[in-house]
């Protein structure tokens, strides 16, 4: 009997349904004209320039998948007219300003066939000098989000904007009191159009306030500065020239005041081989960027602030004190007080705290110092112009609104109380009674969604704008697409509402160009220099220029003592403020210091958690304790997370989660995900929101808000909560071949440094026998590939010293590579997709430093798992090493992994089938498989932007998407790299040092990446791998990484490590003498 054998690749096809009949015959999609295929309400009316771009163009959206192809198919439409400066296939780079109310910094933009995909620092132009933060570059993000209003509305209805126009004007002649609550406005231009609001609304006979808030709030210097100098502001500080910092609680390195300015100074001061490196001092409640980084670090609570600085005060006086405090924060006080009697002018007091008597106390050490003129400059034409919130009237506002005595109309632009501000809920279901309320945002954010009128505004890369961010320094603003939606810029709105422009049709951003030239055009500035540039300086008018300010002492009030367990409120470097809480790359950050992804959470000392039953580890299967938080009458409950160098007596809670928690449609990634897929629900139906709002707990004094309070915390029974982090070992324990530190005496006196930065050896049998030391390139089992001294050698080198651990680069690598999000569950499970990951490094009470036991003989490896109670932190990117011996390469079955002839270790995707062997025998453990397909698995679609049409806009088409079932790591931005080539051909020379630069060494705001050709004997690359304190991670298991490090440097006293390295050096001393005379004999 014959058998007929029917082979099928679907239950379809199987089953031949009609479906399957349909789909057979129409194999491959019909075909659709231009006109079809990009067809919507607004195609007649566009035009095609620089700034604009087929919405639906770009290796994105018109996909077609065949049959039998996992990958996509893909459709390009290409240009009918090609725009001016656009050339297909080539970026264009524009240089503009970010500013978002609380951060600013001069970046350039990227953009690909008229479309942003990329955002870094402008080293070039701006007093940033290249520097940005993890919020800043994953900006571009928010112009792709989905859920952007798309139209001015009233009500939630879908309205013209001569509408919201014509109803503007109506509630204007309705009423008698206007106010205008904005986040601080830094633009010359608004505040000119804000000035004419004004004068519209008073020369009617009303009464108009404008009310500047900042939901994370500096007023307590400006408090200060009005008491002791007659002039509320905020000076321009210069850590570059401080041989002594000293800071409580200033995370001047992640979210303090300006710190794309401060990390490039602090930079400066910590380089080891200047004639000076700074000592930093840090005082606070909980381990932060800033403190992490410290040579000395106390713990205190912060009702114990005003005692440590009087402490200070009385001993530079050199005077008794009473202040009472813990014995080690004592001793590190002492420390701090030598260090600034020896650099007396030449030192930096600076607090977090916005208590308007502890800035008083700074302002008095530091007059006290002579730090004013030298590390503090102060004028106008010095002074940050940023974070020009005031408590006191924000309060007041609230307070008369939620008594039914508010203004009868009310705007609102860049500011959000009903989510930042304690008194929200209160003042939400106040505005929801009042008929004359208007928001202009981005989002139907948590205000917006209670304003009768909504006013969509652009984003800050469709939209022109000017600011003047310090001193006589201005910038500006341009658009790099013209505006997605149909949304105005706050500047355009007041231009129309105060009459002076007519809204224009075509949904451009003219009138705004045309406003903001026109006011430099009276100050004579070259506006072509000025636009490309993005910045510029403008000497002040003589009569506009200041007597210098004098200081005047006044009383200080003393602190009262705190009851209960006290809490410090701070932001993450990642989320801030919340503003960006709707960013799935902030949100999948890992947070420097705890490495928490996608949560909120309480921070805890370990100690004091183990005596309170509290579970102190974590992973994939185990979570950790729920507690609840009362503070008067508000509650939080979330878990605790165990941070060493947390005050024991203290927990820590982020600001900046809880976003949306009444549904508000703000962005898919500010809620919680199920498992597989679709956003968690709460009673009431709405998403539930990543965290709490702890913003809601917020303390207040005399006039300013204080992000500290007391309250009791109670451990809840139950359940354990899972946490999705992506490191959950906390020491490198003495692993001396992974961290090397030294002192900064040490590293001074030693010449060789072969002490704290010793070559690695390994022993063989010389020619008689006898166990000799070797280096450990004289044992080598491999090919080796001809890659030195021949054509090029990609490397890399990071210097641990300067790395801060901000997590920049991971965000600009992501941004570059197209690297998919994932979400907590996965994160939890160990799958994410990172190409370059920080590690955090705590020191144990087992060594000396990292990486340095203290006794090899009763050296414990398992109390040396465990993180001292205040510990050293070091930060270490950890990306593919491009080993020349790699042990990946040689385990792949198929070849999917090569190594290149200029040194780089690269992955062929339509090759790779995997096996993951590469991973297994990676020993640096960097590569990532693709478990799922990202970009159309339903369980990613809350997370990841390229599930979304207009989100995967954001891809970079230089980089490959990747499938399922693939592995993928770092390629040193292979496609930098060529694209450099072609640019050094085309001009007709040799590639030179500084051509190539990849995205994390580009974003780098310490400049702790160097990148460049190793065979380039004089690059930068090449120096810095030559450098005495350069040494390569896991050398002795000899793969030849071609990314070196360098030690770490600490200016700090540390006599064990100190002794330990000195009979280290006569070890070595004592060796070469014996190796002279043997070989003598």
């Amino acid at each position: 009997m014959e058998i007929t054998r029917k082979y099928w690749k679907s239950l379809d096809e199987l089953n031949n349904t009609a479906h399957f009949e349909k789909s057979k015959n129409e194999e491959f999609p019909r075909e659709m004209s231009t006109e079809d295929f990009l067809s919507d309400d607004d195609t007649s009316n566009s035009s095609s320039n620089r700034r604009d771009f087929l919405k639906f163009l770009g290796f994105s959206v018109a996909a077609a998948t065949v049959a039998a192809c996992e990958a996509p198919v893909i459709k390009a439409i290409p240009y009918v007219n090609k725009p001016e400066n656009v050339t297909p296939g080539m970026p264009t780079w524009y240089a503009s300003t970010y500013y978002d109310g609380a951060t600013y910094a001069s970046i350039l933009v990227k953009t690909r066939e008229g479309r942003p995909i990329h955002i870094k620092g402008n080293k070039d132009f701006g007093f940033t000098k290249g520097n940005t933060t993890p919020q800043i570059i994953a900006s571009v993000l928010g112009l792709y989000d989905s859920q952007r209003l798309q139209n001015p509305s009233i009500k939630g209805v879908k309205k013209t904007w001569d509408k919201i126009d014509s109803e503007f004007e109506n509630s204007l002649s309705k009423s008698k009191s206007v106010s205008l609550v904005t986040g601080t406005i830094i633009s010359p231009t608004i505040n000119e159009q804000i000035a004419r609001l004004s004068n519209r609304v008073t020369a009617a006979g009303k009464e108009f306030n404008h009310i500047q808030y900042d939901a994370c709030s500096y007023s307590g210097i400006r408090a200060a500065n009005l008491d002791n100098f007659g002039r509320g502001f905020i000076p321009d500080y210069d850590f570059s020239k401080a041989k002594t910092i000293v800071s409580f609680g200033a995370d001047f390195l992640a979210t303090w005041i300006l710190p794309t300015q401060f990390q490039h100074q602090y930079g400066i001061s910590r380089n080891p081989n200047g004639e000076w490196m700074s000592k930093h001092f840090q005082f606070e409640s909980i381990l932060s960027i800033t403190g992490s980084n410290a040579d000395y670090r106390g713990m205190i609570k912060p009702s114990e602030e005003l005692s440590v600085l009087n402490y200070i005060w009385a001993k530079l006086n050199k005077s008794t004190s009473s202040s009472k405090f813990s014995s080690q924060a004592k001793k590190v006080a002492d420390e701090a007080v030598q260090s600034l009697r020896k650099s007396t002018s030449e030192s930096l007091l600076v607090s977090g705290s916005n208590d308007k008597n502890i800035q008083l106390m700074v302002n008095k050490i530091n007059h006290k110092l002579g730090a004013y003129g030298k590390t503090i400059l102060v004028g106008s034409e010095n002074e940050i112009k940023l974070h020009n919130g005031s408590d006191s009237d924000i309060n007041k506002f609230v307070d008369n609104v939620i008594k039914g005595k508010g203004s009868d109309m009310i705007i609102f632009q860049g500011a959000n109380p009903v989510y930042n501000h304690k008194d929200g809920k209160l003042l939400s279901k106040a505005l929801s009674s009042n008929k004359h309320t208007f928001c202009i945002s981005s989002h139907m954010d948590e205000t917006a969604s209670v304003c009768n009128f909504s006013c969509a505004e652009s984003n800050p890369l469709e939209s022109w704008q000017d600011h003047n961010s310090k001193g006589n320094h201005f910038s500006l603003s341009q658009p790099t697409i013209r505006p997605l939606y149909n949304t105005a810029s706050f500047l355009e709105n007041l231009l129309v509402w105060n009459q002076t422009n007519k809204r224009p049709k075509n949904n451009n951003s003219q009138i705004a160009y045309n406003a903001i030239q026109n006011y430099w055009s009276k100050k004579y500035v070259n506006w072509n220099m000025f636009i490309h540039n993005s910045c510029i300086d403008i000497e002040p008018d003589s009569l506009e220029v200041e007597i210098a300010i004098s200081y005047k002492d006044v009383a200080i009030k003393k602190s009262t003592p705190s009851k209960g367990t006290e809490v410090i409120l701070y932001q993450k470097t990642g989320i801030g403020n919340g503003s960006q809480a709707n960013n799935p790359w902030l949100q999948e950050l890992p947070d420097p210091i705890s490495k928490v992804t996608w949560d909120n959470y309480f921070t805890m000392n370990p100690s004091q958690m183990e005596k309170e039953g509290y579970a102190t580890t974590y992973d994939q299967e185990n979570g950790l304790h729920l507690a609840t938080l009362t503070c008067g009458k508000q509650k939080i409950t979330l878990p605790v997370y165990p941070l060493p160098g947390q005050t024991p007596g203290t927990v820590g809670v982020a600001l900046g989660y809880g976003r949306g928690e009444n549904g508000e449609p703000i962005g898919k990634a500010a809620y919680q995900t199920k498992e597989y897929g679709g956003h968690k629900t709460n009673e009431k139906g709405n998403p539930e929101p990543i965290g709490k709002n702890a913003f809601r707990i917020v303390n207040t004094d005399e006039a300013n808000n204080i992000f500290n309070t007391s309250g009791t915390l109670k451990k809840e029974e139950g359940n354990k909560y899972p946490i999705a982090a992506t490191q959950i070992h906390h020491t490198v324990m003495g692993r001396h071949s992974i961290v090397r530190e030294s002192t900064l005496s040490n590293y001074k006196k030693e010449i060789t440094g072969q002490s704290y930065n010793p070559d690695h050896t390994l022993q063989k049998l010389d020619e008689h026998g006898h166990h000799v030391e070797k280096p450990v390139s004289e044992f080598d089992l491999w090919d080796a590939h001809p890659v030195e001294n021949i054509g090029h050698r990609w490397a890399m080198t990071i210097d641990l010293n300067s790395c801060f651990g901000c997590g920049s680069c991971l965000i600009a690598c992501q941004s570059e590579n197209n690297v998919p999000v994932v979400g907590k569950d996965e994160v939890r499970r160990g799958r994410e997709m990172h190409w370059m990951r920080i590690d955090r490094y705590f020191s144990s009470d087992q060594e000396a430093s990292i990486g340095t036991r203290k006794d090899k003989d009763t050296f414990e490896f398992g109390k040396a798992e465990i993180a001292s109670e205040n510990p050293k932190v070091v930060h270490m990117p950890m990306m593919c090493q491009q080993c020349n011996h790699a042990p990946c390469e040689t385990v792949c079955p198929v070849a999917a992994t090569t190594h290149s002839n200029e040194g780089l270790n690269q992955m062929t995707y339509n090759r790779c089938i995997g096996t993951r062997y590469c991973a297994n025998n990676c020993p640096y453990k960097v590569r990532r498989f693709n478990w799922f397909n990202y970009p159309s698995y339903k369980k990613f679609t809350e997370v990841n932007p390229a599930q979304d049409d207009i989100g995967r806009m954001v891809l970079n088409p230089d980089v490959t998407v990747r499938t399922r079932g693939v592995m993928e790591k770092c390629s040193f931005c292979v496609q930098e790299i060529q694209a450099a080539k072609l640019v050094a051909k085309k001009a007709g020379r040799a590639l030179k040092d500084g051509d190539v630069d990849c995205a994390c060494a580009s974003s780098c705001p310490a400049d702790a990446i160097s990148f460049g050709d190793w065979n380039d004997v004089n690059s930068s690359v090449r120096k810095n791998s030559e450098d005495k304190r350069s040494y390569q991670a896991l050398e002795e298991i000899g793969v030849k990484p071609n990314i070196w490090y360098k030690t770490k440097i600490r200016n700090e006293k540390n006599e064990v490590l100190d002794n330990l390295q000195e009979l280290k050096h006569h070890e070595n001393n004592s060796h070469d003498d014996n190796k002279k005379h043997n070989d003598h004999h």
